[in-house]
């Protein structure tokens, strides 16, 4: 998966559940702040589909625990 529709996917995702999606920084990889949740990304253009899998997992996550009111 390409990191750009990695990005645009966590940011739809944050924008349809009205939370936020921030770049906080980063050295060798680009880290980005879900809901509360940090998330590394690592910057190449190209990912791992199973790293991706797994950050798009962990924000959903993410969103099903804060619609259940824990987290």
């Amino acid at each position: 998966m390409k990191k750009r529709d990695l990005e645009k996917e966590l940011r739809n995702m944050a924008k349809a559940h009205g939370c936020e999606f921030v770049i906080v920084g980063g050295a060798s990889h680009d880290t980005y702040r879900f809901n509360g949740l940090l998330i590394a990304i690592p910057r190449h253009t190209e990912l791992n589909k199973y790293t991706a899998r797994d950050i798009l997992k962990a924000c959903r996550a993410t969103l099903n625990n804060n619609e259940r009111g824990t987290l």
